[in-house]
């Protein structure tokens, strides 16, 4: 296609698909997008489709929420919870076991040589925040934190450099964020750390000092999708901005960063969500907006031609969140959608 929309060349994936293996997902993928990915998670299939879901076993049934399961009823006063009372996170192994198979689809070439295996990992406070009650986050969280960065150095020993990238997510940053301005009641996003942006940039810091200096490194700045809805809708893109400047401002120093996702609602095609975007501090930062929407491909040109309007940047293209939650259809649609309104890079 020649459309102005089409001259974009970059599609990035954001993690999770609705199909059941790794090989079935890298295939899928590849195919629909030649010359236009670089870098490809591996799906994050089976139970790792709905985000930290999986993580629930990782913590003593006593410090986790009751509406999740939890029994804090049962908690002994005054215990003191150490390493091994949290269990490793798994996320380790299951990239292990993923960039085997992507391995064996390069060398059939499949996939292109040059293009990098894709993790994608929360933080620990969307995990902690996410499960636990709120008076044992302060004891657990910084247990939990060790066990992600022993998966993180664990993944890095087995997958080399210059093939891995490590994407960060950070849907409860946003959560907590907008709790804070007021936009959210659920007491369990409620922060339980003062002040809070500082403690946020700090968190994000410690997590990015595990990634080694030739790893790339990308964030996912998100929305929430469960039950395809956000856990509130943005009012523009200001507060992703903001957070995503501060974000800058405090990883640059310690590690390069490759790319940041942005969100853009389906119904979003008006100036005014875009126009903090003007404000986007990245440099040689590459911008990735998640305003492909599964059958939508009217809508999503429009999205683009927006952006476009207001942004006086490249930028590549993608889905709003990962699509663990959506139909295989729906991938599908959102997979063609991309592809019709891209072109390979030169």
């Amino acid at each position: 296609m020649t459309t102005e929309s089409s001259q974009i060349s970059q599609v990035l994936l954001v993690g999770s698909s609705p199909v059941c293996t790794a090989t079935e997902f890298f295939t899928k993928v590849v195919a629909a997008l030649p010359g236009r990915l670089h870098r490809i998670p591996d799906g994050e299939t089976g139970n790792r489709s709905n985000f930290i879901a999986w993580q629930h076993p990782v913590f003593p049934i006593e410090t986790v929420q009751p509406r999740l399961g939890g029994r804090p009823s049962d908690a002994i006063s005054g215990k003191v919870y150490d390493i091994a009372d949290i269990q490793p996170t798994g996320y380790d192994d299951q990239a292990v076991a993923s960039y085997r198979e992507f391995c064996s689809l390069r060398k059939t070439g499949k996939i292109a040589a040059g293009v990098r295996f894709q993790v994608c990992l929360p933080t620990p406070l969307s995990v902690v925040r996410g499960f636990i009650e709120t008076r044992f986050c302060s004891s657990i969280e910084p247990l939990y934190e060790k066990r992600m960065v022993e998966a993180m150095r664990n993944l890095q020993e087995k997958i080399p450099a210059s093939d891995l990238s490590l994407q960060i997510d950070l849907p409860t940053e946003i959560a907590i964020l907008e709790f804070e301005h007021g936009r959210l009641e659920d007491p369990y996003f409620r922060p339980y750390f003062k002040p809070v942006k500082t403690g946020i940039i700090d968190r994000i810091s410690r997590m990015v000092s595990a990634v080694g200096s030739d790893v790339e490194l990308g964030f996912h700045f998100c929305y929430g999708d469960f039950a395809h809805q956000h856990f509130v809708q943005p009012t523009d893109t200001q507060l992703l901005v903001d957070l995503a400047n501060d974000v800058m401002e405090a990883i640059t120093p310690i590690h390069s960063v490759h790319y940041i996702h942005l969100p853009v609602p389906k119904d979003r095609t008006d100036e005014a969500y875009y126009r903090p975007l003007q404000k986007l501090d990245l440099e040689s930062t590459q911008l990735f907006l998640g305003l492909v929407h599964a059958n939508d491909e009217t809508g999503t040109k429009e999205r683009i031609d927006m952006a476009k309007q207001v942004y006086q940047g490249d930028f590549g293209i993608s889905s709003e969140c990962g699509l663990g939650r959506t139909t295989i259809q729906d991938m599908e649609s959102i997979l063609e959608i991309s592809s019709n309104l891209t072109v390979p890079a030169a």
